[in-house]
C-alpha cells in the first residue's frame, strides 16, 4: 500500500499530472486490512442529505508527505463536492481516528470558523454555499448562511450518495414540452438575448423572431475595481437594445431621430461612454412606456433565482482585492440586476438570468430537442470553454438544479508539484487565479489550460513557434513569470487565435499536443462530474472558442478517448442549429453561431420564461 501512495507522490514531484479519478479508482481498490472508510454527508439545500464515501490509506502508517498527499485528496475531493452541489454543511463519519483528525483538518483549510473575506482558498467554496443558501433559504431561517462541520459515528446503513438525476426516470420529464414552450409564439415579442463573459458581452434582439440586432462589446471585467464598472456597461447596452426595439417597432415619433442617436452604439470598438449617451439621446424620443417583452441573461458566476450569488470568480477578483472587507456588501448590488433589467419590459414581462453554463445547456437542448426531440430525453450536459471552463446541467425534468455547478473549480490533479511554484498571474501556473487551489480545471481545460500548455511545451518541442509568440509581444517574459498582456490591450484572444491556427497546421505537433491534452482533461472532467452528480446525461455539448475549429475540436476528442473511450463529445456549430432563429444565425455572413449561440439560446430562454409566466397568470 504505501508503495501506491508512493508512486503517486513520486509522480507529482516529476511534474506528471495525477489525476484525482485515478486516485479514488487506487485507493477504493485497497484492501481492508490497509485501509479505513469515511463517510461525509454533505447536508443539501433542500434538506436532504447526500452521503460520499472514501476508502482511504491508514494515516499513521505513512510518511509526512505520502500523509499531506492522501489529505489533499480528500479535502479537494470535498472542495469539488461544495463547488458543485454546494450545502448546509457536512457532517463525517467514521469511529476511526484518522477520520476525527481529517473532519478537524477540513475545518481549519476551509476556514469555517472564519469570516468570507478571511477564509483561505478551500473556504471560497463555502463563502458562495453560504450566499447560494441566503438566497434559496427562507427569511429568518436560523441557519440560514451558515455552514456547518460535524462529527458523528458511521451508521451501519450509510448509503452511497444517490444520483441527482434519477436513472430511472429517463424520458418521463418534460424537458422536450419546455423547450418546445421555448421556440414558440414569438411572432408579435420583442426580446432580448444577453451572453455576459469574462472577455465580452453580446446581446441578440430578435423581433417577431427575426434577428433585428447583434452587438458585441470587450471588456476585461477581471480589472475592475467597482460593481459599477460592471453594472453600467450592462444596463447601458439593454437600454440601448430597449430604444432599437422600440425604434424598428415604430414606438418612437422620430425614428429616424432615434436611428442617429443610436448610431454611435452599434460603432465597433463602442463603449460604456458611447452607450451612455446614446441611452440618454434616444430616451428623450422614446415614451418610457414602451419596453421589451423579455430579457434573458447568461452571466458568469453562481445564479440562483434570477440572482447573482457567488462573488468568488475571476471576473470580480479585481474587486474583491480592491475592496478588501467591503466586498460582501458591494457585491450584494450585483444581485439586484435583474431588478434593474425589470425597469426595462413592459408589466407583465420577464427577466431570466442564468449562468452561462446552464445556458449552453439549455441553448444545446433547445436546438438538439428541435431537431430530435429524443436525443434530449435524458437532459443535456454542457460545456463552456473560453475564458474558464462553464458548465450546464438541464435534467430530464427540464429543470435547471439551484446548485452552484461550478465545475471549473473542480480539482482534477493532485500531482504537477514544479507548475504549483509559480504564481497564479503567470502563465505556467496550476494554481487557480480566484483561490490559489492548485489543479483545478480552470488551468486546465479553458484558454488558460491552452497558454499553460504552450509554455510547457513549445520552448523545447517548437522553439521557432515560442519565439514568435514572444517577438509578436503575445507572450511577455518578465522577472516575476511569464504572461499573456492585458494592458492597454488584451491579448488573450489573439494568442489563443494564434495557437488553434497553428493546431490546424501539419508542421506544429506540439500544439496538436495541446488541444489532446485539452480533450484528456475534459475527459478527468467528466469522470470527476460522474462522481458526483451521475446525470443521466453522458454526452457532453461543447462551445466556445476553444472547440470552434474543428481540427483544435477533433484534436481534443482523439485526446478525450485515450482516458474514457466511452465518453461522446458534441460541438455546438453551425450543424447544431435547428430553429428558426439559430439557422438564421447560421447564415449570416458576418456572425457565427460559435459566437452568438448563447445570446440566441438566451432570446429562448428568456421566451421561455415568458410564456411560464403567462400560464400560471
Amino acid at each position: 500500500m504505501s508503495e501506491l501512495v508512493r508512486g503517486l507522490v513520486d509522480a507529482a514531484v516529476a511534474g506528471q499530472p495525477v489525476y484525482i479519478s485515478t486516485v479514488r479508482a487506487r485507493f477504493d481498490a485497497l484492501a481492508a486490512s490497509e485501509a479505513f472508510e469515511l463517510v461525509a454527508r454533505l447536508q443539501a439545500f433542500d434538506g436532504a442529505d447526500q452521503p460520499f464515501r472514501f476508502r482511504l490509506p491508514l494515516l499513521a502508517s505513512l510518511p509526512p508527505d505520502e500523509r499531506a498527499f492522501v489529505t489533499e485528496y480528500v479535502l479537494s475531493s470535498l472542495y469539488n463536492v461544495i463547488s458543485t452541489l454546494g450545502g448546509r454543511g457536512i457532517e463525517f463519519e467514521s469511529g476511526h481516528p484518522d477520520a476525527e483528525w481529517l473532519a478537524a483538518e477540513f475545518r481549519r483549510v476551509f476556514g469555517v470558523d472564519q469570516t468570507r473575506h478571511d477564509r483561505p482558498g478551500y473556504g471560497r467554496a463555502v463563502n458562495v454555499s453560504e450566499r447560494v443558501d441566503e438566497a434559496v433559504s427562507p427569511a429568518g431561517a436560523e441557519s440560514r448562511g451558515r455552514f456547518t462541520v460535524s462529527v458523528g459515528q458511521a451508521s451501519q446503513d450509510a448509503e452511497l450518495a444517490e444520483p441527482q438525476d434519477a436513472h430511472d426516470a429517463r424520458g418521463a420529464g418534460r424537458i422536450v414540452e419546455l423547450c418546445e414552450l421555448a421556440t414558440g409564439q414569438l411572432q408579435g415579442t420583442a426580446v432580448c438575448g444577453m451572453d455576459i463573459g469574462g472577455t465580452d458581452i453580446k446581446l441578440a434582439l430578435a423581433i417577431d423572431g427575426r434577428i433585428e440586432r447583434l452587438v458585441e462589446y470587450d471588456w476585461f471585467p477581471a480589472a475592475f475595481r467597482s460593481i459599477n464598472q460592471i453594472l453600467e456597461p450592462v444596463i447601458a447596452l439593454a437600454r440601448v437594445i430597449r430604444l432599437e426595439a422600440a425604434r424598428l417597432r415604430g414606438a418612437a415619433p422620430d425614428g429616424d431621430g432615434l436611428a442617429a442617436a443610436l448610431a454611435p452604439a452599434w460603432e465597433h470598438g463602442a463603449g460604456p461612454v458611447e452607450f451612455a449617451a446614446a441611452a440618454a439621446e434616444g430616451e428623450s424620443l422614446v415614451p418610457t412606456a414602451f419596453g421589451l417583452d423579455a430579457i434573458g441573461v447568461c452571466f458568469p458566476d453562481v445564479v440562483v433565482q434570477d440572482k447573482i450569488v457567488g462573488g468568488e470568480v475571476y471576473k470580480t477578483r479585481g474587486m474583491r482585492i480592491a475592496l478588501g472587507a467591503a466586498y460582501e456588501e458591494e457585491f450584494r448590488r450585483l444581485s439586484h440586476l435583474d431588478v434593474e433589467l425589470r425597469r426595462l419590459v413592459r408589466p407583465g414581462g420577464a427577466v431570466g438570468i442564468i449562468n452561462d453554463g446552464p445556458m449552453a445547456a439549455f441553448t444545446a437542448a433547445v436546438e438538439m430537442g428541435a431537431a430530435d426531440p429524443a436525443s434530449i430525453a435524458d437532459g443535456v450536459f454542457a460545456h463552456t470553454l473560453g475564458t474558464e471552463l462553464g458548465s450546464g446541467w438541464v435534467t430530464h425534468d427540464g429543470a435547471i438544479p439551484d446548485i452552484p455547478l461550478e465545475i471549473y473549480n473542480c480539482v482534477i490533479d493532485l500531482g504537477s508539484y514544479p507548475e504549483r511554484a509559480h504564481g497564479p498571474d503567470d502563465v505556467r501556473s496550476v494554481n487557480n487565479f480566484n483561490t490559489l487551489v492548485p489543479g483545478t480545471l480552470q488551468k486546465y481545460t479553458s484558454q488558460s489550460g491552452v497558454f499553460r500548455l504552450a509554455a510547457k511545451y513549445l520552448p523545447t518541442d517548437d522553439p521557432a513557434l515560442y519565439q514568435e509568440l514572444l517577438t509578436r509581444g503575445l507572450l511577455v517574459e518578465a522577472a516575476d513569470g511569464l504572461f499573456v498582456p492585458t494592458e492597454p490591450k488584451d491579448l488573450r484572444k489573439p494568442l489563443l487565435e494564434f495557437l488553434m491556427a497553428a493546431a490546424e497546421g501539419d508542421g506544429h505537433p506540439a500544439v496538436q499536443r495541446i488541444f489532446r491534452e485539452i480533450g484528456e482533461f475534459m475527459a478527468v472532467a467528466w469522470l470527476e462530474s460522474r462522481w458526483l452528480l451521475d446525470p443521466a446525461a453522458q454526452q457532453r455539448i461543447l462551445f466556445g472558442r476553444l472547440v470552434k475549429r474543428r481540427v483544435c475540436f477533433a484534436l481534443m476528442v482523439e485526446g478525450a478517448r485515450r482516458v474514457a473511450p466511452e465518453l461522446e463529445l458534441t460541438v455546438a456549430d453551425d450543424e447544431m442549429a435547428s430553429t428558426p432563429l439559430m439557422r438564421a444565425l447560421s447564415d449570416m455572413p458576418d456572425y457565427t453561431v460559435a459566437q452568438f449561440a448563447q445570446a440566441i439560446g438566451a432570446v429562448h430562454y428568456a421566451n421561455l420564461r415568458l410564456r411560464l409566466m403567462e400560464a400560471r397568470a
